[in-house]
């Protein structure tokens, strides 16, 4: 018995897809061919025209998942049933699947290769979400299908289930990385929190707006002016921002020199080129003097990454440290180097920390010098000013 697979082809797709989902849409694919399906299609006429008691749907294509993985699920679902349930894989889908799992912390592709040989107290649990990420990946019986309204597209199912709080049937052998479901760090509560908004705010790599959404919901009043070059991100982040610009911002500004900006924002966005010293530079332009520049950026001295290097890894992800589309890497010396060369005063550093793990300093000799600071500091978030002197 084979169980059919379709990958969901969403409207406005991206046709050429940026590295980080072209690496993600890799990662997780099975060891078999995958056929795929318009998200307008109608699901019930669709499922039932496969002439298959079961159905695979791959609705969010970005996410980790290896051949062994997909074996172990596959082959247990053809040999024990579905129990009349969707069927999902264990996984980061939903943070509160995690509880009762000892799942070792994970940030890099050799850390996820090592929680996908999990083995839970039990091969399934029961449970539901309203979360349409804890859809990415199912396998669906034609009974659960049949209770599913007649007008409901094939796309339209993750939202539907979530609304719904719908139970699944998680299999609790191998894990999961859902890259979208992390995606929520978009909104950047964490930069908003650091200063007052207010005026003219240039948000450099705005993605799909989802920062500006948040400052406007808690009472930013100024106007917001968002620069990115992915044109699908731009289009849905229209509704949020006041002035979409879809530009390169390694080169010149695409309005009038006239206007000064009271902040700018460079979130998780330096680090993406080549010569973010020359950006810097040129940021200085553009702000206003009592202006700010909010910044966030990875720490590559991270124990991560270190543990990575021991054992001579060096694997490029979608998403994180080591991601493919990185090419500046720097620890908290390096960083502020680039900023105070660049015409900078840096006001105040803030840290993201992920702790060592237990007994990991003890693996070294006392007469080596670590820094447990850098160690445990995945990455930085500072407020600079133009430094008036230089």
């Amino acid at each position: 018995m084979k169980i059919p697979f379709f990958y969901v082809k969403y409207e406005n797709q991206d046709e050429f897809p940026t590295l980080e989902k072209s690496l993600a849409c890799s990662m997780g694919k099975p060891a078999w061919d995958i056929m795929s399906v318009e998200f307008l299609e109608n699901a019930l006429s669709f499922v039932m025209a496969q002439n298959s008691t079961l159905v695979g749907f791959i609705f969010d294509p970005e996410f980790w998942y290896s051949h062994s993985c997909w074996e172990r699920w596959i082959n247990r679902l053809i040999s024990e049933g579905t129990d009349d349930l969707i069927n999902v894989p264990l996984g980061n889908q939903d943070p509160f699947w995690r509880e009762g799992h000892n799942v070792s912390l994970y940030l890099t592709l050799r850390g996820i290769e090592k929680a996908s040989k999990y083995k839970g107290p039990c091969s399934w649990e029961i449970k539901s979400s309203m979360s349409i990420h804890a859809f990415c990946v199912v396998v669906v019986p034609i009974s659960i299908i049949n209770k599913i309204p007649k007008n409901i597209t094939v796309g339209e199912l993750p939202n539907y289930w979530a609304q719904k709080n719908h139970n699944v049937r998680v299999f609790c052998e191998g894990w999961l990385h859902s890259f979208n479901a992390v995606k929520e760090a978009s909104y950047r509560n964490d930069l908003i929190a650091m200063c007052n908004w207010k005026g003219n705010v240039l948000e450099l790599g705005c993605g799909m707006g989802l920062m500006a959404k948040t400052c406007k919901e808690m009472g930013f009043t100024g106007v917001w002016f968002g620069m990115d070059f992915d044109k699908s991100a731009l289009l849905k982040a229209r509704s949020f921002l006041d002035m979409p610009l879809l530009a390169d911002i390694t080169k010149s500004f695409p309005f009038s020199e006239r206007i000064c900006f009271d902040r700018i924002v460079c979130g998780e966005v330096l680090e993406h080129l080549a010569t973010p010293w020359e950006l810097l530079s040129y940021l200085r332009k553009w702000i206003k003097n009592d202006g700010l520049l909010i910044a966030s950026f990875p720490n590559v001295g991270h124990w991560s990454v270190v543990e990575d290097l021991i054992a001579g890894r060096w694997d490029e992800t979608p998403a994180g440290i080591l991601s493919i589309t990185h090419f500046r890497f720097g620890t908290k010396k390096t960083w502020a180097r680039w900023f105070e060369t660049s015409g900078w005063e840096i006001l105040r550093w803030e840290e993201e920390r992920v702790p060592l793990p237990e007994g990991w300093v003890n693996c070294w000799k006392s007469n080596v010098c670590i820094d447990k600071d850098s160690l445990e500091t995945i990455g930085y978030r500072i407020i600079a000013r133009v430094n008036r002197r230089t």
